[in-house]
């Protein structure tokens, strides 16, 4: 092996991981922030088959009970949701820098599997969070105590509707590239 050729393969992996790394880190702080659930995978799966989930114990465990959509003064939920809105919206958008980037590479390595999934599970993250700030928006909305314009709320929530559908195209353009590098191999 060449040692230019070793330092040209590094680069690629460090982009590649980049994305990968960037979209683990969004999935985890969705998780974190307390935005979407975490599914536990199989281990969850067979724990929820084997122990049962009742309906109150999903219900407690959603974004709207977490932020008090129930009971707590509805200014504080709408600022709640705005503010996390926000902050899936800009992270969302980070992770979509990451794919542009590898999208704008060329040759063989540019696009893998593994970034490709990465890419498309944080989209899924971010859909989740979007549903789980609407669902609370719903739950204070319905409120007889509430009395605030939420078209603040619905406009911070259409801006990440926005950055969503982009990345949707983005994972679609991820996909593409990634199918036509190995097209190419074949």
């Amino acid at each position: 092996m060449v040692p230019g050729e070793a330092l040209v393969q590094a680069g690629l992996s460090q982009k590649q991981s980049a994305l990968r790394t960037a979209s683990t880190e969004y999935c985890d702080k969705a998780v974190d922030a307390g935005w979407v659930k975490s599914n536990g995978g199989l281990a969850g799966l067979a724990n929820t088959l084997i122990n049962g989930i009742t309906n109150d114990q999903s219900e407690a465990d959603t974004y709207a009970a977490r932020i008090g959509a129930a009971d707590e003064a509805p200014a504080l939920v709408l600022a709640r949701i705005v503010s996390d809105s926000q902050a899936a919206r800009a992270g969302l958008s980070g992770v979509s820098r990451e794919a542009h980037t590898l999208l704008q590479e060329t040759g063989d390595h540019t696009a893998t599997r593994s970034d490709v999934m990465s890419y498309e599970r944080a989209l899924v993250r971010a859909q989740m969070a979007y549903r789980s700030f609407q669902s609370a928006l719903g739950e204070v909305s319905a409120r007889d105590d509430m009395d605030m314009d939420t078209a603040p709320v619905d406009k911070e929530l259409g801006a990440f509707e926005d950055v969503i559908d982009d990345a949707r195209e983005t994972a679609d353009r991820l996909a593409d590239k990634y199918a036509s590098v190995n097209t190419v191999r074949s």
